[in-house]
């Protein structure tokens, strides 16, 4: 179970805390007694299966059932065979990304954060690299902010569902949140984040590149392409 974690740290950033499901942890640990380390081919599977396991709906029931054939799907891998991987398959799509609620119970919600933490996230206001042990610790959660401010989304009569959108949020300092207070996009987005590393900044927190959504605070359209941003990232992770 030690190596499990150790794989789960080093390779994907996730945690015995911050596991998108629990059950995940019990095939790792079954492949991690047999090995005393994955070779390439196997570090690839393990990454893939655990991308696929986690933006579906695996374990949703018959969690025993599924565990027991995720074992026999790892002793396969233990033997370099790993045809058993095209059974699995993630089943999120972009409108089920925009109409999640961003809260921490959300498996869906923590796989997003681990998926957004493989692109090492830049702060969007201090340009400096996101401390993801504290951002990923497990009951910690000020680290995570809206893109488009709370306070401004009201104002415009958007719904609390709509304004709390998964899709909606990023890795964030509290000090960077309040220099943004409840600035629209299109004050911010030129202003605050750093003009010279523009680019690099937005596609580390999986954001969208099309500027003219930031001008005019068009956050419909934001939902819409960052939902097809992390489906982008997704995919990239399973390649």
């Amino acid at each position: 179970m030690e190596k499990a974690i150790d794989f789960l740290s080093t390779q994907l950033r996730a945690s015995k805390d911050f596991l998108p499901h629990v059950q995940q942890l019990i095939p790792l640990t079954r492949f991690f007694s047999q090995v005393d380390a994955p070779s390439g081919e196997q570090t690839k599977w393990l990454k893939q299966w655990f991308w696929k396991t986690t933006f579906s709906r695996r374990y949703s029931a018959q969690t025993d059932e599924k565990m027991d054939s995720d074992i026999g799907f790892f002793e396969q891998l233990l033997k370099g065979n790993p045809e058993g991987l095209g059974k699995y398959a993630y089943s999120v799509t972009p409108d089920q990304l925009i109409k999640q609620k961003f809260t921490r119970s959300s498996p869906l919600v923590r796989g997003f954060l681990l998926l957004m933490a493989q692109s090492q996230p830049i702060d969007m206001i201090s340009g400096g690299k996101v401390d993801l042990g504290k951002a990923l610790s497990e009951y910690n959660s000020k680290e995570y902010h809206h893109v488009f401010p709370r306070a401004y989304l009201k104002k415009r009569e958007f719904s609390q569902d709509r304004i709390n959108s998964l899709c909606n949020f990023c890795f964030l300092t509290a000090d960077s949140n309040k220099r943004i207070s409840s600035k629209s996009p299109s004050e911010y987005f030129p202003n605050l984040i750093p003009q010279d590393s523009f680019v690099a900044v937005l596609e580390s927190n999986l954001l969208p590149l099309k500027k003219e959504v930031y001008d005019k605070n068009d956050y419909d359209n934001f939902l819409k392409l960052r939902s097809q941003r992390i489906m982008e990232s997704l995919d990239k992770v399973l390649a």
